[in-house]
């Protein structure tokens, strides 16, 4: 949880005043995903009930389970006035994959972003499950966006591009960042201009500008046909709105 990448995301969306929460999988931390993607949900949940509201600053908070060494860890700057309403995933190599499968059984989740997915090594990552996990993601419909480093350490850009290929082709982009590799050093900001260009292009409720997010209402969002997955290698012009 402690990672640049994620790091990154939740200074990144919180100066958008989205509320977030990252956190790290309790026990082994890898494994099958069942008990992983739980923990997901079981965050998820904590948000939608608004039980973050009860906090003020960093700490760790006990979950609802019945094992008292569960812990759901928050982060700071967690907006205390509003319960959110739906849920954006975002996951980092292993969390990548669990993330798109959870988003399947998570109801409020309205799109999912995976990145660096460790694809080349999955069936021995998640314990020959990975493919599973990719076919949860399928299932869900929702807004999907696939994104690597065309040099990183465990999966070749060919590789990861035969995947998103097999991904729904009317909600899947599909983005290669030129020159990055699987640990993004110094490449947080390129990480984050592609985001914001896939929140921009798929949810119409932000018209044209970031800062619309966090009021944005999904109630009847239906994700709109994005066209077939697409390959983007760079982002220096992107059109996002700037997040000072």
């Amino acid at each position: 949880m402690n990672n640049n990448v994620v790091l990154a995301i939740v200074v990144w969306f919180q100066r958008l005043n989205i509320t977030t929460m990252r956190f790290n999988f309790c026990g082994s931390q890898l494994g099958s995903g069942d008990r992983q993607i739980a923990q997901v949900k079981e965050a998820c949940n904590f948000l939608l009930t608004g039980q973050h509201q009860n906090i003020r600053t960093s700490t760790s908070i006990s979950s609802s389970a019945a094992k008292p060494e569960r812990k759901i860890l928050s982060t700071t700057k967690i907006d205390c006035r509003t319960v959110p309403k739906f849920i954006l995933l975002l996951g980092y190599s292993y969390g990548s994959v669990i993330s798109a499968s959870a988003g399947n059984i998570i109801p409020q989740c309205i799109g999912t972003v995976m990145i660096s997915p460790p694809l080349a090594v999955r069936h021995w990552l998640y314990l020959f499950q990975g493919n599973y996990h990719l076919e949860q993601a399928r299932r869900t419909g929702l807004p999907l966006l696939m994104m690597i480093g065309s040099k990183d350490n465990f999966t070749s850009e060919d590789s990861f591009m035969d995947t998103v290929r097999t991904m729904p082709q009317n909600t899947t982009t599909g983005a290669v960042l030129k020159g990055a590799d699987h640990f993004y050093y110094k490449r947080e900001k390129d990480i984050m201009d592609i985001i914001g260009h896939w929140i921009l292009n798929v949810f119409p409720q932000c018209n044209g500008d970031l800062r619309a997010l966090s009021q944005a209402d999904f109630r009847d969002f239906e994700p709109p046909a994005i066209g077939s997955n697409v390959s983007l290698e760079s982002y220096t012009d992107c059109p996002c709105t700037p997040v000072e």
